[in-house]
């Protein structure tokens, strides 16, 4: 097996949907949009959507009529969250997304950053270091930070994993809104179909990026470069390969205070999980599992997970305990529950 650097740059704005979707009543109410007529896209891939892609790429048959012989190469089935051992044929693993510029590669900066690095400018990660002695609660000792403050909420930032240097999100990411219009038959009053759909874009000189570890029979495109659609709307990003070994949990580990679990990606965990912590700064993030049928649809999944974001910290009370309720080796597959501390530990 050999692994790869797997790099994407997209080429235009793109649409990453969550669950804040749009909603047309239908003919009941002549087809006018309800709820919320403005939309916005998620910054960043899920994790099924980054394997998604890779299946796509390195299937020898780009439709649904060689079902057989695609199946044989990538699997046979859509990503099950709650599956246990599922083959995906040549691709063994995806690591967690990270972005890159250049040689540098950046990560949710952990959401322990001190006040002083959460201003707009600020140079470097600094975790909390000052918390508040054991405070007894129904669920056991709790401890807290003092260097939190909660008007300023949790940073909004990445961090280059090489020399803890941060940038801020909005320097990464900028925006643009397109309009649409949904017209339903029997409408009187067209103008209220009208809405806006906020896109995304990844600043000049970065890229998403990923390590696979892939079979040696792996057919990878040829110069080691292709094009491949993502997200709605499917935009157009540039998929690279580089063969090169994947450190990214070491080097992250390496700028983990000693304390700390780090989520490096979206982790699906048992919800009793903090039972077994002192302390967490977390962010949630929606996620529902689609479909891709044998004729092509798409079908969408009738549950919704809450996932814990990529950069939530926790302190464990109780390590193996913690453990058991974040492992998940199937979700670990594609990239999810990749929560590590710092390699003192």
């Amino acid at each position: 097996m050999k692994n790869y650097l797997v790099k994407l740059t997209p080429q235009e704005p793109y649409f990453f949907g969550n669950e804040k979707t749009f909603k047309f009543s239908g003919e009941e109410n002549q087809g006018q949009l309800r709820n919320s007529y403005f939309i916005r896209s998620e910054r960043t891939p899920l994790q099924s959507t980054l394997m998604g892609a890779l299946r796509y790429i390195l299937m020898p048959y780009k439709d649904f009529v060689h079902y057989a012989e695609n199946s044989e190469v990538v699997g046979d089935e859509s990503f099950k969250i709650h599956a246990e051992n599922q083959s995906f044929g040549v691709i063994k693993e995806i690591s967690p997304l990270f972005i890159m510029k250049g040689e540098d590669k950046y990560v949710v900066t952990p959401f322990d950053c001190r006040k002083e690095s959460n201003a707009q400018d600020a140079e470097s990660y600094v975790p909390f270091s000052e918390y508040s002695d054991d405070v007894l609660t129904d669920k056991g000792k709790k401890i807290y930070t003092t260097e939190f403050n909660a008007k300023d909420g949790i940073i909004d930032s990445y961090v280059n994993i090489s020399d803890k240097s941060i940038i801020s999100a909005d320097k990464l990411f900028s925006t643009e809104i397109r309009t649409g219009v949904k017209k339903a038959v029997g409408s009187v009053d067209d103008e209220k179909a009208f809405f806006k759909k906020e896109y995304c874009r990844l600043n000049s000189d970065y890229c998403f990026a990923f390590y696979a570890l892939l079979d040696k029979g792996a057919k990878l495109p040829e110069k080691m470069r292709t094009e491949v659609f993502m997200g709605q709307g499917k935009s157009l990003f540039i998929a690279e390969f580089i063969e090169e070994k994947n450190t990214l949990e070491d080097d992250v580990s390496n700028i983990l205070s000693k304390d700390i679990s780090y989520c490096l990606s979206d982790s699906l965990v048992k919800s009793d999980v903090y039972d077994y912590c002192k302390f967490a700064a977390v962010r949630l993030r929606d996620y529902r599992a689609y479909e891709t049928m044998r004729d092509g649809k798409v079908k969408k999944g009738s549950a919704l997970y809450k996932l814990i974001k990529a950069g939530s910290v926790f302190i464990p009370s109780d390590n193996d305990k913690f453990r058991e309720k974040i492992e998940n080796s199937n979700c670990q597959k594609i990239g999810f529950n990749y929560v590590i501390s710092n390699k003192e530990e």
